[in-house]
């Protein structure tokens, strides 16, 4: 061999790589020279990626021969497979959503561990949490009963199966509860596209229940950037992943008419109702900031770079 094999960098599997996050983490992995193995299924990862990837597999994660060649000569796992259902409020959806989102999971980081993984991060969900009436740290009472129900409780089994797991092997676990991504690549009927494509079109961007829905977006660079870092370091945990701002619909409404201001956007809001989803509760991200120095951007600069990435693909602004 002309190039020893331990001086490599160490090899990263990154499943679900063709989805809206696993995209960013593989470029991103890639243009820090690191070793890839991209697992995808439904999508495939761009032409011009895949020539840079050690190996690209397509198959069923849930598949134990998959996920047996995905993790052949893996030293970390980066784990971002998941089911998301189209209705988030469809409880028949459940099963689907504890196949792929719990069981996968738990099968995927046993085969690990017995194939000697160093390392094993896995994103899961930062609106898990209970109502609080102040931001919420890692070790605050998860009770997904409001929203997203079958989606949310199949993430938190993943969470306490990886958990049970880390305590018996050797295999560290990282899991990174993330908020709202949004950015270049996510789905077009999402609603921060959605209304960047209308603003520039001077369309009226309406909102419902009084705008006052609450989320804790993060620009899908920054969840890159934090993954990698936890794929390269960090103590084994829990740590929540968002921007750091409890963000209402009607916030971001504003904040994207100002990206426009020629265009004159108008704004139509509806009223208010009282049995409407209020939104998730705040995310602290104390923990993330501590331990990799995480400084993810504010919303009107990742709503700005969201809107030149836009722009660059062909949308009218």
């Amino acid at each position: 061999m002309s190039q020893d094999y331990a001086t490599k960098p160490e090899c990263v599997l990154v499943t679900g790589a063709a989805g809206f996050v696993g995209r960013h983490v593989v470029a991103t992995l890639l243009d820090r020279g690191r070793r890839v193995v991209a697992l995808q299924q439904r999508k495939a990862l761009p032409p011009d990626v895949q020539p840079q990837c050690e190996r690209v597999l397509s198959g069923d994660i849930c598949d134990p021969a998959i996920q047996q060649e995905a993790l052949r000569n893996a030293q970390v796992v980066c784990h971002l497979s998941a089911y998301i259902p189209v209705k988030l409020d469809d409880l028949q959806e459940a099963a689907a959503c504890y196949l792929i989102n719990a069981r996968a999971t738990l099968e995927l980081a046993l085969a690990a561990s017995e194939r000697g993984v160093r390392r094993f991060v896995h994103l899961s969900a930062g609106n898990m949490y209970a109502p609080s009436d102040r931001p919420c740290t890692e070790s605050d009472s998860l009770f997904p009963a409001d929203y997203a129900t079958g989606y949310f409780v199949s993430k938190l089994a993943a969470e306490i199966y990886l958990a049970h797991v880390c305590q018996r092997t050797a295999m560290e676990v990282v899991i990174l509860r993330v908020g709202t991504p949004y950015g270049p690549g996510e789905p077009s009927h999402k609603v921060i596209p959605t209304f960047l494509r209308q603003a520039a079109q001077a369309q009226t961007l309406r909102l419902l229940n009084g705008g006052g829905t609450r989320f804790n977006f993060v620009y899908i660079a920054d969840v890159a950037d934090c993954a990698v870092r936890a794929i390269e370091s960090g103590s084994p945990g829990i740590y929540n992943v968002a921007s750091g701002e409890h963000t209402s619909l009607r916030e971001i409404a504003q904040t994207i008419v100002e990206l426009f201001p020629d265009r004159k956007v108008p704004l139509h809001v509806e009223p208010a109702t009282p049995v409407a989803f209020s939104g998730f509760p705040a995310l602290s991200i104390d923990k993330a900031r501590q331990m990799w120095r995480f400084v993810p951007r504010p919303l009107a600069e990742g709503l700005r770079d969201y809107r030149a990435s836009l722009a660059k693909d062909g949308v009218r602004s």
